[in-house]
């Protein structure tokens, strides 16, 4: 039987075309709540978002870990990983403090921006950690007021995971990464369980969200490593989506599914049809979907002016214009940031050790 790293073309993949889906997923999963409908269709607990967001991360510990794998240090892995992330994180609450807050002033007279509070904004999650989510005396009237871009707390639980999988190859040696991945995935879902079966052991909701968004990372990790060994078959793609289904119902999705999520993301993008490794192979837009899907969605609300949509056609409007912003942020700041990688130096081809 033939496994992932037979069929899986780090080249020729379809993992650009998933991560442009899961980011479509989340803004569509958004519209519930900007829209004041409460929240999304879900099992038990389990959204769209929330299978995107752990799609995401699935992802990100495959690739990553093989980015990691393969430079010689640790300090050009960072950066890597620095500019990959952050100009385009930095630039996004700056469009919503400069941009699209006084902008929501000319649609509706009503609002008005608390310069105070837009520049709190900014300086306030330059961190990564997002501390504010508002802008005051702005979207007064929408359904969810003030807040302009909850999607971006994420990123700072990525970037953690960026620098847990730099440490462990840089200080395990790597006949030992296995076991030491395996060691992390059952701490980090032990914990993330406890706080689902028992909320309050751990009074910190940060090291909850850590644990399970981790748990998920390190799951695409471990994928990785032992790519040579694991079989890449239909059937136990379709077994292990079954199971995340039914743990999505038992409630435990997200303590538990970190496993039959990876699968299925690295799976897939390995055996859809070729047409889709071509989706973002030289332009991925998923990023800027992810970090301009909401204030988008804001925006979209605050012109309708109380006039509503049904959902399903809200949350083609918003994918569709958001994706003007997400080229934007592509052409003009993530791939120029990207061009920086050059000034330290590139990650070289290390020799691979089998697993």
């Amino acid at each position: 039987m033939k496994t992932i790293d037979d069929v899986f073309e780090p080249s020729r993949n379809s993992l650009n075309a998933i991560r442009l889906l899961l980011a479509t997923a989340v803004i569509m999963s958004h519209s519930w709540l900007v829209n004041g409908r409460g929240v999304p269709p879900m099992l038990n607990g389990t959204d769209p978002g929330l299978v995107a967001v752990a799609g995401f991360f699935c992802i990100s510990g495959y690739l990553v870990t093989s980015s990691r794998l393969r430079s010689r240090s640790l300090v050009g892995y960072l950066w890597r990983r620095f500019l990959r992330i952050y100009p385009a994180f930095v630039v996004a609450l700056i469009v919503v403090a400069l941009v699209f807050a006084p902008l929501s002033t000319l649609v509706d007279p009503r609002n008005s921006v608390d310069w105070e509070s837009a520049v709190t904004y900014v300086l306030s999650n330059l961190g990564l950690f997002v501390q504010q989510t508002t802008i005051d005396h702005t979207l007064v009237d929408n359904a969810f007021p003030f807040v302009w871009n909850i999607p971006l707390w994420t990123l700072f639980y990525e970037a953690l995971c960026y620098v847990l999988i730099g440490l462990l190859v840089s200080l395990i040696p790597e006949r030992l990464l296995g076991a030491s991945l395996v060691v992390l995935l059952v701490l980090s879902t032990t914990v993330s369980v406890t706080f689902r079966l028992w909320p309050g052991t751990f009074p910190a909701p940060v090291l909850d969200n850590f644990a399970s968004l981790s748990s998920f990372f390190l799951a695409g990790s471990l994928l990785y490593r032992y790519r040579e060994k694991v079989p890449a078959s239909v059937i136990v793609a379709t077994l292990l989506v079954a199971l995340a289904v039914v743990l999505a119902v038992a409630g435990l999705f997200k303590p538990l599914a970190a496993v039959p999520i990876a699968y299925a993301m690295i799976y897939l993008g390995s055996r859809l049809p070729r047409s889709f490794t071509r989706i973002g192979r030289r332009n991925d837009i998923s990023y800027g979907m992810y970090v301009y899907g909401f204030p988008v969605q804001q925006i979209i609300i605050l012109v309708l002016g109380g006039a509503t949509l049904p959902i399903w056609l809200f949350a083609i409007a918003s994918v569709t214009l958001t994706v003007p912003f997400a080229w934007l942020s592509w052409l003009a700041v993530e791939r120029p940031a990207l061009r920086l990688q050059r000034y330290i130096s590139r990650s070289g081809a290390r020799k691979q050790v089998a697993p």
